[in-house]
């Protein structure tokens, strides 16, 4: 394995957002059997290290390329994109989050656990359509749009945690 090699490469595909992700489980699958530091005991320390090393790299790599947000970000830093901490977002964007906390609020006074299931699904819709967004400025190469909709997949991913832990709290877990 080349250390060096970006987390596509790394699992022999191409650099692109919509990812087939059964197809990246199975390559991720393969890999892990072949660098996993259990195959290398008793090769001695460099081995092992080594060996360990390689298996990081290729859980970093799919922990990354697995999850929508985390690629689109990864996408564009290797085009360059540094991510600002605290954007400047369309104020109607703004708002609708404000709208959407206020719900989540709504739903976390009334403990209603149908409601909060109901939000996650849409928030879940939310998130996939700004994710097909993303995709298209990606393949366009606007990158300054592609950027704006990772802000937004950020807000909505933040809101889709406490969403989550409200349910959970709704659970008993």
């Amino acid at each position: 394995m080349n250390f060096s090699q970006n987390f596509f490469e790394i699992f022999q595909i191409g650099v692109a957002f919509d990812l087939d992700l059964a197809d990246l489980s199975a390559r991720y699958q393969a890999l892990q059997r072949r660098v996993h530091p259990d195959r290398y005991a008793g090769q001695g320390d460099q081995a092992e290290r080594l060996a360990t090393q390689w298996a990081t790299q290729v859980n970093e790599a799919y922990a990354t390329l697995a999850e929508p947000l985390a690629r689109a970000s990864y996408l564009l830093d290797l085009q360059g994109v540094v991510l600002a901490q605290n954007p400047t977002l369309d104020p109607a964007f703004l708002f609708e989050q404000i709208e959407l906390r206020e719900t989540l609020d709504e739903i976390r006074q009334v403990g209603s656990l149908t409601r909060a299931e109901a939000f996650i699904q849409a928030l879940a819709e939310k998130q996939s359509a700004e994710a097909r967004v993303f995709n298209d400025y990606f393949k366009a190469a606007a990158l300054t749009e592609a950027t704006i909709c990772v802000y937004r997949m950020q807000f909505l991913g933040k809101l889709s945690q406490g969403a989550k832990a409200l349910e959970e709290e709704l659970l008993g877990y």
